[in-house]
């Protein structure tokens, strides 16, 4: 019994220190959260300057992430009030700041000033995909085990995220509900301006699964 556990103590030494060796061009794993990484990346800041480094987002704090200089460098939180939007080599993802954005679900507080959102689609209508975090429903929570979530997170919050909508040379932001009902009323409100788009929404019950569509039929049309 004391020579396995000889053996596996060894083993795990020997993984860790291959791990600290290894530096990924587009992933490096951060001691700090093993659940998360540090990607080779860069922000703007809002005179448009260059910060380029190393980039953890979670995918949950819609409003901020994590930036380090170099591997070795302190580590420091950079807010969607200090930059105008940032790329993650990692996951191949360009973020930009939008503003007053809606989110739906039982997040305290449900619009927030400034956050990242993922550009889907650029276009006159582009497309934003904004991640956050919610209560979790107690159906979803409770698992046959009688507890959910995972190791290192809340088990009492989930992981979530909202599609919205900008158009070119303007601040407004339209958030696409999920449901056909809302999603028809909103979006032909929001979209207006092409009557060809609106008698396109209308003609059948789109959702937000269908919003990509939407935004590429807005895009070319005239």
């Amino acid at each position: 019994m004391n020579a396995c556990r000889v053996v596996a103590c060894c083993a795990l030494t020997l993984f860790l220190e291959l791990c600290s060796n290894v530096v990924s061009a587009q992933k490096i794993f951060s001691l700090e959260n093993e659940e998360s990484y540090y990607s080779t990346g860069y922000y703007y800041l809002p005179d448009s300057t260059k910060k380029s480094g190393l980039i953890k987002y979670t995918f949950r704090v819609p409003g901020s992430f994590r930036f380090k200089d170099s591997l070795t460098a302190k580590a420091i939180t950079v807010t969607a009030d200090e930059c105008i939007g940032f790329h993650e080599d990692g996951d191949k993802a360009d973020f930009q700041t939008l503003s007053n954005v809606k989110l739906p679900g039982e997040l305290v507080g449900t619009k927030v000033s400034k956050c990242f959102a993922e550009l889907r689609i650029s276009g006159e209508l582009c497309l934003y995909l904004v991640y956050y975090e919610k209560n979790r429903s107690r159906a979803t929570f409770v698992g046959a085990s009688g507890f959910g979530g995972s190791i290192g997170s809340n088990p009492q919050r989930e992981a979530t995220s909202v599609y919205v909508l900008k158009k070119k040379n303007s601040e407004v932001v339209q958030e696409v509900p999920k449901r056909a009902k809302p999603f028809k009323k909103e979006l032909t409100a929001f979209l207006a301006d092409k009557p060809g788009i609106v008698e396109f929404i209308n003609s059948h019950d789109y959702t937000a699964e269908d919003i990509e569509m939407v935004v590429q039929a807005y895009n070319y049309s005239k």
